[in-house]
């Protein structure tokens, strides 16, 4: 694509260079995958392809240059050798959003979006919809665990993908005849203009709980953040939002678009009554605008019954009947990593689940402890260089359901895990409690101390696959892991 008319999509720009007749041919970020050609972009904040995470991209410019970019956009003016072109712009972020948009010629206006936020119930949710609107459409989704093309799975590394990862996988899409894409929508992902320009036509708002306090400050500043997704749908969109949490009809409110709420306490739209909750899933009476219908979904705990209930909203707006609604919800739907059961015959039960904040703990939790066990084992941490007001918060919630805790590490990062787990200990009161700060030992030491009829709860990583400690990352999984330590036992 040409230059000049690449540029014409920045409203405020600085152009020091000649422009005329220069033909970009790729837009980065990262000077690790420049080639010939290609276009730098320096944000602030970003992971390169060897997974090291760099806080100031105007710092790797030269690096970009040597390795044969000649054009540079920047936040921050530097002085460069006048064979580059040099675009000075208000934000970075911002730019590379809006360049790439138009780098791939709008792929989001050639699907119906629909964008997933909320703290918690997001993967889940891409999920269900993803079941859904399979019995009748070519599908995409995007998110934490995976991209997924027609139910074919692809690697990805964010849950909301940098810009021209996000506008490639929709480029993909649309050539694969994609006809809806189900995302999730990250506060990350909203402030650091990753999903700047996306078409959404659907928005759907899970719940909001206390994370991301390192980043945002304030629970303000957290929901105002989330709520720009709602403020970005036009009157002919949807707006769906969970009507039984505290900040459901707030993300309604700032909407233009057409409102369909969902809940299972208040009166909502789409409702679910006379739940009926065990270890193999749950049931229901799903009740819709359209009518009612029985449903037995695969999916374990009341979370889960949420989770279906905003995707039958997305279903709905879209005009499915009940009885495909039905086929989708009862489908045998995995999400890595997500109360997701560890059966190798033995005698009690192990759970790995990603829950990492204190509502994602307590619904896990709740339910392991409503299950009736003879005992719940939970052993989790928390992230290093992260919200830390949570930790004790954390504490408190599994001091609550836990009849023991074993402490560990999560993520350290460059903070002493000893210090983490202190942090965390000043919530805990009652429960009895195990310091062990390597991860597998602590896997191990639950499953070594489990008996007949215990639950044992593996919390914080679920499907991820590294481990980040100060210096390196190591490969590291907890369902991997605990499988190992199960069958060694046999």
């Amino acid at each position: 694509m040409k230059l000049k008319l690449l540029l014409e999509e920045l409203n405020k720009k600085n152009v020091f260079g000649e422009i005329n007749g220069i033909d970009i041919k790729g837009i980065v970020y990262d000077p690790l995958r420049v080639k010939a050609g290609f276009m730098f972009v320096a944000i602030n904040i970003y992971t390169q392809l060897d997974k090291i995470e760099i806080p100031d991209g105007h710092d790797k410019v030269n690096e970009a240059i040597e390795a044969g970019v000649k054009v540079v956009v920047l936040q921050r003016d530097i002085k460069l050798s006048d064979s580059v072109i040099k675009v000075v712009v208000p934000d970075s972020r911002y730019a590379l959003a809006v360049l790439l948009n138009k780098f791939y010629d709008f792929p989001s206006k050639k699907m119906k979006m629909i964008g997933i936020t909320g703290t918690n119930g997001k993967t889940t949710t891409t999920h269900i919809i993803e079941s859904i609107l399979l019995q009748k459409y070519r599908t995409g989704i995007i998110g934490t665990l995976n991209y997924k093309i027609n139910g074919k799975i692809h690697q990805s590394k964010d849950t909301t993908p940098e810009p021209p990862d996000l506008q490639e996988i929709f480029t993909n899409m649309v050539n694969e005849n994609i006809e809806y894409c189900a995302m999730e929508v990250s506060s990350h992902g909203i402030d650091f203009f990753r999903v700047e320009g996306v078409n959404y036509n659907v928005g759907l708002f899970t719940n909001l709980t206390q994370d991301h306090l390192d980043f945002h400050k304030t629970m303000k500043a957290y929901l105002q953040t989330k709520k720009r997704l709602f403020q970005w749908l036009e009157p002919e969109d949807y707006a769906i939002a969970n009507i039984d949490d505290p900040f459901g009809q707030e993300f309604l409110d700032v909407s233009v678009a057409k409102p369909l709420s969902f809940g299972i306490n208040n009166k909502a739209d789409i409702m679910a009554k006379d739940v009926e909750l065990t270890i193999k899933g749950s049931k229901y009476k799903l009740v819709t605008p359209k009518g009612e219908i029985e449903i037995n979904s695969k999916l374990v705990g009341l979370f889960n019954v949420y989770n279906c209930l905003g995707a039958v909203a997305v279903a709905v707006s879209q005009g499915f009947d009940l009885e495909t609604i039905k086929k989708g919800l009862e489908q045998n739907i995995r999400v890595a990593g997500r109360f997701e059961l560890i059966d190798k015959g033995q005698d009690f039960s192990v759970v790995v689940d990603y829950a990492h904040t204190p509502d994602g703990m307590e619904k896990v939790l709740g339910l392991a402890k409503n299950l009736n066990p003879n005992r719940v084992i939970t052993v989790f941490g928390c992230g290093g260089d992260r919200d830390k007001e949570k930790r004790p918060l954390m504490g408190e919630v599994a001091d609550k359901y836990s009849d023991k805790i074993i402490l560990t590490a999560d993520n350290p990062r460059n903070e002493d895990p000893e210090q983490i787990i202190s942090d965390i200990e000043a919530g805990i009161k009652d429960s009895e409690i195990h310091k062990v700060i390597d991860r597998r030992e602590a896997i191990e030491f639950a499953i070594k101390q489990a008996v007949a009829g215990d639950i044992i709860m593996i919390c914080g990583k679920g499907h991820e696959t590294s481990q980040t400690l100060k210096n390196r990352t190591i490969h590291f999984n907890d369902v991997e892991e605990t499988e190992k330590i199960l069958d060694t036992l046999n």
